[in-house]
This record gives structure tokens, sequence and C-alpha cells, in this order.
């Protein structure tokens, strides 16, 4: 075994290995028969190419993307410069390893190097990571730049140099993607807790970082908001409307109310194996909050069944392994069975997250990352195509430094069995990237 000073060298070398081999294959010799392929082909790669081919003044009122110009922009750069498609992906996918890298650190802070190895494989093993990055879109980028808001958010001292980082990569991060305006409840809730209103905050988010607790922190939060939303404001106006024209009847055409449902769903479907091995604590857990985690989980069961849930490719329901598992088992009035059980389950999941989080005082940070993946589900339900790349890294991320953050050396147990379970989940993400990212790139 090696000691714990060497894990912190040895870890991120192993993470980058195991990201490289699934990452760079594929980019060389995979074929193009993925969706992320079909996306770069008809708009991402068309997308730089036309504004490599218009710098230094590129237009940006209409484009083939989705999406803020942000990426595009970055990838003209060395497009312009004469770097072919190869090379960009390569390029690109450094945003994939930066995300792994920094998921890896986050947790390495709370549970130790080795422990947040294993919490991190699931997120490098993941098909919409591996296949974000193998490929150009803007996903992955889009997730590194939001998680390292979050990071910076739940982490760090409220000082006014936190909030001046945090303008500037919400600024970054509404530059990639719009659906990014949703950093603005983690930078809120940084804010809130080291404000006068973090001191009715029970004691497990009170945080010695916090105090003196000031408006003036509630004061920068705000402010940190402002030049994401003036970028973002300047955007729509120069779109006349939420998305680039070309684009506008695919995402911009109506709310999809089930996406909140749908990100607890999947958060349950990855807590399943995650937190298997660690039934035992998860039971003392609930047994010891159990009526606050029993409203929790009704409240999420009664929000799943409102909306619509069944797949529905013409109302924007489909699109991964989610929305297969809805589709073949039955619904009732249009409500999906498999979605409502597994929103149940992921409300419960992160109940028992943020209880074993507080249990050792560090209910602020997960109040923060808890605030900033429900921030996700909710801004997600105004883009009318649920997919689950939109949602599947988030939850990952969010996953890891959950975990992370409920083990500490007063529960040497949790750690080995937060490994095992990290283990499952990275099993599990390993099956669904053979199968469908893998096997369409060599075998399709």
């Amino acid at each position: 075994m090696l000691p714990r000073s060497r894990w912190w060298t040895v870890a991120p070398i192993l993470l980058s290995v195991v990201f490289a081999a699934a990452v760079l294959p594929v980019i060389f010799l995979g074929s193009d028969a993925t969706s992320e392929a079909t996306d770069e082909a008809v708009a991402h790669l068309p997308a730089v190419r036309q504004f490599a081919a218009e710098l230094p003044a590129p237009d940006l009122s209409d484009y083939p993307s989705a999406t803020s110009p942000g990426y595009h922009l970055l990838m003209s750069l060395p497009a312009r410069a004469g770097l072919g498609v190869h090379g960009l992906r390569v390029f690109g996918s450094l945003a994939g390893l930066a995300l792994v890298l920094l998921a890896w650190r986050m947790a390495a802070a709370c549970a130790g190097p080795a422990v947040a190895l294993a919490l991190a494989l699931p997120l490098a093993c993941s098909t919409y990571v591996l296949s974000g990055c193998a490929w150009l879109t803007t996903d992955v980028l889009s997730v590194l730049i939001a998680s390292a808001t979050v990071a910076v958010a739940a982490f760090m001292p409220p000082r006014p140099r936190t909030f001046v980082a945090l303008a500037a990569l919400v600024a970054s991060a509404l530059a990639v993607r719009q659906t990014n305006i949703a950093l603005a409840g983690p930078v809120l809730a940084a804010g809130i807790l080291g404000s006068p209103l973090g001191n009715s905050a029970s004691n497990a988010e009170q945080w010695r970082g916090d105090a003196p607790r000031s408006w003036g922190r509630l004061a920068m939060a705000v402010a940190a908001l402002v030049p994401g939303a003036l970028l973002l404001a300047a955007l729509v106006r120069t779109w006349g409307g939420l998305t680039p024209p070309a684009f506008r009847s695919l995402h911009d055409r109506g709310l999809s109310p089930v996406a909140p449902a749908y990100g607890l769903a999947l958060v349950g479907a990855w807590s399943v194996p995650l937190l298997l091995p660690m039934l035992p604590e998860v039971v003392r857990s609930v047994r010891r909050h159990a009526p606050a985690v029993a409203c929790v989980v009704l409240a999420a069961v009664a929000g799943a069944l409102v909306p619509e849930s069944t797949l529905s490719v013409g109302d924007g329901r489909w699109g991964g392994a989610m929305w297969v598992a809805v589709g073949a088992f039955p619904s009732v009035a249009g409500r999906s069975s498999v979605l409502v059980a597994a929103a149940a389950v992921g409300a419960l999941a992160l109940s028992v997250l943020w209880i074993r989080a507080a249990e050792i005082g560090r209910g602020r940070q997960a109040s923060v990352v808890l605030v900033g993946l429900l921030a996700v589900f909710a801004v997600q339900a105004g883009n009318s195509q649920v997919w689950q790349r939109y949602f599947d890294p988030a939850v990952l991320v969010a996953l890891c430094w959950l975990t992370a953050l409920g083990i500490d050396r007063t529960r040497p147990h949790s750690a080995g069995r937060a490994v095992a379970g990290a283990g499952l989940l990275a099993a599990a993400q390993c099956i669904l990237s053979a199968m469908n990212y893998l096997r369409p790139a060599f075998w399709p």
C-alpha cells in the first residue's frame, strides 16, 4: 500500500492514463457513429470553422449551434492557425481531463487522495464525458467551468477575491452555455451563508470561515452575477431569443417541467451502486432524521407525479439509458413508475449524503454543492429537450463531492465502503460506455 503522500502524485497520473486510454484511440481511430459525432459534423465543427474564417470579427447573430459562442470562439483560434479536426479534438479533450482532475482534487481535500481516486473514477468512465471529449461538443467545457464555480463557492472562504473569481467563472460559463445561469444558485448560497442571514441556518451549516458574517458578502455575491447576466442579455438581444435562430425550434419551443424529477431520478440510479456498500450507514442516517428525510422524499415523489414523464421523442423526453428504462416499464396516466421511484431514491440519497457531511461539520460545503446541482435541474426545465447528456456529468461530479464530504478520519469504515461503492458505480459507467461509446465508435 502506497503511503498517503505518494497518492497525491500517483492518483492524478492514474486518472490521466485511464482518461487518455479511453479518449485518444476513439479520436484517431473511431468512426463517427455517435450522436456527439453527428453534433460535431452538423453543428460544432461548422461553427468553429465559420468563426475561424470570420476572425477577428465573427458574426454572433446566427451560427449552427444552440449554445453560447464561447467554445466555438476558443476552438476557432487553433483552427485558424491550421490545426486539423483530430488536433482540435485532442485540444478540446483537455477540458475533460481537467474536469476529472478537478473532481478528484476537491474530493481529495476532504477524503484523501486515494479515496478521491475511486470517487472520481465514475466520472472518468462516463460515456457522456468521454464522448463529449472524443468529438467536438460544448458539453464538457461547460461542465468544467460550472464545476469550478461550484468548487470555489463551496470550498473557498467568502472573501472579496473569492467573489471576483466567481464573477469571472460565471461569465465564462455563460459564454459557453446559456443554461449556466444555474450558477446563480451556488453563488448566492455562498453569499447568503456568509451574511447575517446565515445566522439563521442550522448548526450543521455553520462554518468558521463565514464568521464574522456581513451583508457585504451577499452584496458581493449579487455583484458577481452581474457580468454574466449582462453578457447573457447581450447574446439574447443579438439572437432575438434564448438560442441562436437556427436551433430555436429544437431547444426553445417550450418548457420541460419533468426536468427536475428526471435529474433526481438520475441521482437515484447512480446512488444505488454508490451507496449499496454503505447501506448500514444509510439506514443509520435515515433513522436519526426520519421525519425530515420522509418529508424530502414525499416532496420529490409529489413533484415527480405532476408532469408527464413517459418516453416521448416529440416532447423531448428521450436520449439516454434512463429514458430507455422509462420506456421499458409501465406508466400510469402518463407518469413513469421508473422515473417516480428513481426520483424518490435520488431524494433519499441526497438527504443521506448531506446528513453525513453535516454530522462532521461540512454541512455548509455540502449545501452549496447541493444547491448547485438542484439549480441545474431547475434551469434545464427551460430546455425543450431533456437529454441525459445535459444532466449526467453534473450528477456524477456532485455525487463524488458529496460522498467525499461525508468522510474523515473519524469514520475509518466509511472510506472503504465509499471506495467499494465508487467501484460499482465506475463499473456501471464502463458498461454503458462500452455500449454507447466504444461499440458505435469501433463497431458501428
